[in-house]
């Protein structure tokens, strides 16, 4: 069988999907108001299976553009505008009166567009000779005359957003964005992203043209609580009964229960050749068996960071959350204050750690703490 259904390594849909109730119903609401979203957390808690389940959920016109691997003004352009083809695609029904609303839309505007269909794709491609910014200005002012003619609703999720005020010119786009977003009665955007430094700056920065449009919704871990009856009921399927409790502890324990390795090491686990339940020897042979895997990446990912940098990871991952400039900290550490608060900013913007409320910090990624325990 395979177990991704189970514990799935990309996206979680249907039972895979675990808990996150509190969140779905924030977005639910915010969709359905009109509100826009900014969807915060590292990368791979989950925003992405979060608002795909809420899609489902609500059964709206949907469209989605990746903008992770956009290096310029003109991949931006092409992701968005593919995504906005996908919520025309679902809205069109039927087609040839969603395409003549926006002949019509665009040839009142005295736009060059072109518009039509190419086998069982929408067709919307803009002027050679516009520039980015316009034509996604464009692009989502005529999507929302479609919606208000249709009388829909939809949604339109822009991925790694933050990206786009990385590239020369991005600011142009967060303007087009800006425009359109004040004024739009039946689309509603999401935003997400993994680096959490830029997109402070980018929708909390009062110089930036999206500052505070959007109702953020910070994704932090699953409660142990919510695992525990969501792995059970997969372990009933499987072995026919439910795990010991030091078994749960140990997959906690090594994930510290970050989503995408609490599916990674379960999934393995479910995969193993097991006739009964699994041993907490099972689980730490997995994790190990990861590790291994992973090791020579996150070797050369270490190797990037200054000394101070690892130093301070280090010390972090043997259990020295907080008081890092405390004197017996720095002396450990052979550092100055300076040096260690600069290394903890550089680290907390490049998501290696993060700070928590009880102002002890936590690095991220398990693999990498697990891989510092290991050469410590």
């Amino acid at each position: 069988m395979n177990y991704e259904v189970y514990f799935p390594r990309g996206i979680a849909k249907g039972n895979s999907f675990c808990n996150r109730k509190d969140e779905r119903a924030r977005l639910l609401k915010n969709i359905k108001t009109g509100q826009h979203t900014l969807l915060m957390s590292p990368r791979r808690y989950g925003k992405t299976s979060l608002v795909f389940y809420v899609i489902n959920e609500v059964e709206l016109p949907f469209g989605d553009a990746d903008l992770f691997v956009a290096v310029d003004v003109g991949k931006i352009e092409q992701a968005i505008l593919a995504g906005i083809r996908k919520v025309i695609a679902a809205v069109g029904t039927p087609t040839d009166q969603a395409l003549s609303i926006l002949r019509d839309y665009f040839k009142n505007k005295n736009t060059q567009w072109t518009v039509g269909t190419q086998g069982v794709n929408v067709v919307l491609a803009p002027s050679p000779h516009a520039d980015p910014a316009t034509n996604i200005l464009e692009a989502l002012q005529a999507l929302e005359n479609l919606l208000q003619k249709k009388k829909k609703r939809a949604v339109l999720f822009l991925d790694e957003v933050q990206e786009i005020g990385e590239i020369p010119g991005g600011k142009g786009i967060e303007g087009a964005i800006r425009h359109v977003a004040q004024q739009t009665k039946y689309l509603s955007l999401i935003f997400s992203g993994s680096k959490r430094h830029l997109l402070a700056q980018m929708f909390y920065g009062k110089s930036r043209p999206l500052y505070k449009l959007c109702d953020r919704i910070v994704l932090d871990r699953i409660d142990q609580a919510e695992y525990i009856d969501h792995i059970n009921k997969f372990a009933v399927k499987r072995w026919g009964k439910k795990l010991d409790e030091i078994v749960l502890d140990r997959i906690f324990q090594l994930t510290d229960l970050h989503p995408y390795y609490v599916n990674n090491l379960c999934l393995r686990l479910w995969e193993a050749d097991l006739n009964d339940l699994p041993e907490p020897s099972n689980v730490t042979n997995c994790w190990q068996i990861m590790l291994k895997e992973e090791l020579s990446e996150i070797s050369r990912e270490l190797s990037d960071l200054s000394v101070g940098q690892r130093k301070v990871l280090s010390i972090i991952a043997n259990g020295q959350k907080s008081g890092l400039t405390s004197k017996e900290v720095l002396r450990i550490l052979d550092l100055n204050s300076s040096s260690v608060i600069e290394a903890i900013r550089a680290l907390s913007q490049k998501d290696y750690i993060e700070k928590l409320e009880n102002n002890e910090y936590r690095i991220i990624d398990p693999l990498i703490k697990a891989s510092l325990l290991n050469f410590s």
